[in-house]
């Protein structure tokens, strides 16, 4: 925010350094500002203008495509005096219009980034703020959710199956539910879940004596992994 707020000071700042070393050479001349005329004030301004490239950018990432097109237009207001008045070089005009086009073209540029940037993060808000809100639904449910990966690895457990094993994210779901050292090859139908995008139901008991009801489905995981999500019905 601070940085938006002083946005139209540096902006002004820039655009009058840029203008005063445009126009330093005729400045000095007025002046008569003899130790302060150098060659560089003197030639070509193409080079000069390059400076310009700076409020416009700036105007780009800080007031977005607007900004950077307002900025441009002021430029090219500033560049004119000199293309019709002052240059003594061939086609003053024509060039001066071809780095008005390549500047502005680069400050649009710069603020479509900027827009696409704040877009992303507005529906990245937006994503977030809704999980946390069905995550606040599925860990108030009476009934277990897990979900896990086609390694078997357990990606997020809600709060039931927490209360009762444990947090067990990261592990397996063979390791942290039955304490066993390989998948459960008899009852566990992750595969055909996942590979054959199938929903199933079965039944599953677990070491501590409880049985569940489980019905599992197909799902695709935020970074695009195909995993499962299972409901555990604790049935007694």
């Amino acid at each position: 925010m601070k940085i938006i707020k002083s946005s139209p000071f540096i902006l002004l700042l820039l655009m009058i350094v840029c203008s005063l070393i445009y126009y330093f050479g005729e400045l000095a001349d007025w002046a008569s500002w003899e130790p302060l005329r150098r060659s560089f004030f003197y030639g070509i301004h193409d080079v000069h203008r390059l400076l310009f490239l700076a409020p416009i950018v700036y105007a780009g990432y800080t007031a977005r495509i607007k900004g950077a097109v307002i900025i441009t237009l002021i430029s090219f207001i500033i560049f004119l005096p000199r293309a019709f008045f002052i240059s003594p070089y061939p086609d003053p005009l024509l060039r001066m219009i071809l780095f008005t086009v390549f500047a502005g073209v680069i400050g649009v540029l710069v603020g479509s980034i900027r827009n696409q940037a704040a877009k992303y993060r507005k529906l990245e808000i937006v994503r977030m703020t809704e999980l946390e809100r069905m995550k606040g639904i599925v860990n108030g449910l009476a009934d277990g959710i897990v979900i896990t990966d086609k390694a078997y690895r357990i990606r997020y457990m809600n709060s039931s199956l927490v209360d009762n094993y444990g947090e067990g994210t990261g592990q397996t779901c063979y390791q942290h539910l039955r304490k066993a050292e390989v998948p459960c090859q008899e009852a566990c139908r992750i595969q055909e879940v996942i590979k054959g995008r199938q929903t199933q139901h079965w039944q599953c008991k677990l070491p501590d004596g409880k049985t569940y009801d489980i019905t599992a489905a197909p799902y695709t995981d935020s970074d695009g992994s195909e995993c499962q999500i299972s409901v555990f019905r604790d049935t007694g």
